[in-house]
């Protein structure tokens, strides 16, 4: 895999740990059933028009979540089982641009790493998220 695609996915996940973490703990938001599921769930609690909670941004959307906690900011979507450790290669770039600008590295960058390392058997992939067998949610 390559170095700074290595890099950049161990910070993100644990990133999205943190986040997960904050959903359930911080503000008792249960993980989904599915990525499908999500948006029902937050039409039925109104997250959808919540920009804000107990301190927290946050912006619920499609199939994911942003969320916005001191200076760190992560926007994930959830797998199509309600998997929690997925990423794609907008994500992983928007990550790197807001959080880790030393990483420099572009967008198709990314994504031919991420597409790279698919290929090479180092990443496994459901409909539209990759997974990192080594960095899984537990």
């Amino acid at each position: 895999m390559h170095q700074v695609l290595d890099n950049l996915i161990d910070r993100f996940r644990r990133a999205q740990d943190l986040a997960v973490d904050t959903l359930l703990h911080d503000l008792s938001i249960p993980l989904p059933e599915s990525n499908r599921a999500w948006p029902f769930y937050c039409a039925a609690n109104g997250l959808h028009d919540t920009r804000e909670l107990n301190g927290i941004g946050i912006y619920a959307h499609g199939y994911g979540v942003e969320l916005k906690i001191n200076d760190l900011v992560i926007d994930f979507d959830w797998g199509d089982n309600g998997e929690r450790d997925g990423f794609d290669a907008w994500r992983l770039w928007n990550f790197q641009a807001g959080n880790c600008p030393e990483m420099e590295c572009s967008h198709n960058a990314v994504k031919d790493w991420l597409e790279t390392a698919f290929n090479e058997g180092e990443l496994i992939k459901d409909t539209s998220l990759y997974y990192d067998p080594r960095r899984r949610a537990s």
